[in-house]
């Protein structure tokens, strides 16, 4: 007896059993009550309902098809991307025309993604043109008589194309990752879309600010100021240069109208740190800190303009203009009347990086979590249903083997969620989907053994040599369809 027990304890069966119960033990949990007490007190009392819907999986995530929340499809503004980086070469370019060109060019302008050069005859412009040739050799320059034309190579644009799309994937997950969305979903869809699932989110407005936030910011000397905007325009007969804008200040017009240039002189691209922070009156603040390429260009710019102010600009609007003291290194902050949800969303965008291009919403869905739970329970008896159907049908034709197929085949199902519990992942309708699938797969396989292990008896085999034998006849078949089923799937 002593023996036997022995033996049992240190089975494989055993084994099996302990792996459940602690699997078990880490896969569910009970929901606590308001007064905090747990619900074990309905199980003594025979509650069973009320004990089961206490129970539930805390590190399975549901998506938004189950739990309910809000689905975006935004567009990026790829054209405004490239139209940006031609507006920081542009710079450059009438650095070099300035230096290198005898007669400069009368006009130009930003249209269409290529930058047009306008000289006054055709020697002007074949001269401009060689020389672009030679210190941009990876634009493509064309030449139409006395005018330049200069845009970026198929090659480079659709590398920016995709490149613009791919950093805004990248920046929109570290965004409503620290706003602390939890199984959000964040991927690319075609060429110039992202998709965005926002689980367990019904009212997605301050998440819609994160968004669509762009948070560019940008360090500009500010040319001149005035109390409205016309009275800025009016130095220039309402005709403002490409080169220049009028940007607001962070209160419209009680806070100022700013001139400044058109382009950067210092980009927030090289920001490594933002912080919430308090100045000397108490006040809101945010601290940021920069790398060592951007701590020299804006030591540089601060130290040329000492006496000036640097508009620091965030999205084309104003935040602040401090009169610059002296050459300032690698950090610098923000200051500004705003709430401290205010503060804290500006310095997760700016550490979570700017987009390189706006964004824009095409579509927005909402599911309702009631929607969500009718999709659970419905998937759930689908799953039950089918186990009850395999388990009617094992033991009514293949007696214990088929019993002891269904607890094997349960067993399996509860393995899948202890392995989606452990990697903390997010279950959705499809993959409910997936275990019903799994439910038929492991029918058929089933069906080959216990059948092989039928025609083995009947030959009058030994038990354990039929067992066997059924299982080792199996196996190349029940090979062959997973592998041909996972193909199918996966493309």
């Amino acid at each position: 007896m002593n023996t036997s027990l022995s033996r049992l304890i240190v089975s494989k069966f055993m084994a099996w059993v302990l792996a459940a119960v602690v699997g078990t033990y880490f896969l569910v949990s009970i929901r606590t009550t308001e007064t905090g007490q747990s619900r074990y007190a309905s199980l003594m009392r025979g509650d069973f309902k009320t004990f089961f819907k206490s129970l539930y999986m805390p590190r399975i995530k549901l998506g938004i098809d189950l739990q309910g929340g809000t689905y975006f499809v935004l567009s990026v503004g790829v054209e405004k991307a490239i139209e940006n980086k031609l507006g920081r070469e542009q710079r450059d370019l009438e650095a070099l025309f300035e230096k290198e060109l005898k007669h400069s060019p009368i006009k130009s302008r930003l249209e269409g993604g290529k930058l047009h050069y306008v000289f006054e005859n055709d020697t002007a412009a074949n001269e401009c043109f060689y020389l672009v040739k030679k210190h941009n050799p990876g634009n493509t320059v064309t030449q139409a008589d006395a005018a330049v034309i200069i845009g970026l190579n198929t090659a480079e644009e659709q590398t920016m194309r995709n490149s613009v799309v791919d950093q805004a994937v990248s920046v929109l997950s570290n965004r409503l990752n620290g706003f602390g969305v939890a199984g959000l979903i964040v991927q690319r869809h075609g060429d110039h879309q992202i998709v965005v699932q926002l689980p367990g989110v019904n009212d997605p407005a301050r998440v819609k600010a994160l968004i669509t936030q762009t948070a560019m910011l940008e360090f500009k000397i500010v040319q001149k100021t005035a109390g409205s905007k016309d009275a800025l325009l009016d130095d220039f007969d309402g005709d403002l240069p490409s080169d220049k804008m009028v940007i607001p200040g962070r209160k419209g017009d009680e806070g100022g109208w700013y001139l400044v240039s058109a382009y950067p002189d210092v980009t927030g691209d090289h920001i490594v740190d933002a912080r919430v922070g308090y100045n000397e009156m108490g006040r809101m603040k945010v601290d940021f800190s920069l790398d060592s390429s951007g701590a020299s260009q804006f030591k540089r710019l601060t130290g040329d303009n000492i006496g000036r102010q640097l508009g620091i600009v965030i999205d084309d609007v104003m935040y602040s203009a401090p009169s610059i003291e002296g050459a300032i290194g690698s950090s610098g902050y923000i200051t500004g009347q705003y709430s401290a949800e205010e503060a804290r969303d500006l310095a997760l965008v700016l550490r979570s990086g700017s987009l390189m291009a706006p964004l824009n919403f095409e579509q927005e869905n909402r599911v309702g979590a009631s929607l969500g739970q009718d999709s659970i329970d419905r998937g759930l008896l689908a799953c039950l249903v089918g186990l009850l159907l395999v388990l009617l049908f094992s033991v009514f034709y293949y007696r214990l083997l088929g019993l002891l197929a269904t607890l094997a085949l349960a067993y399996n199902m509860f393995l899948i969620m202890l392995f989606l519990s452990y990697f903390e992942s997010t279950l959705t309708l499809p993959g409910i989907a997936g275990m019903v699938l799994t439910i038929g797969m492991a029918i058929d396989s089933s069906i080959l053994i216990y059948e092989g292990i039928r025609e083995d008896l009947k030959q009058g085999v030994s038990f354990r040599q039929a067992v066997e034998g059924g299982f080792n006849g199996a196996t190349t078949v029940i090979l062959d369809s997973n592998i041909t089923t996972f193909l199918g799937g996966l493309i």
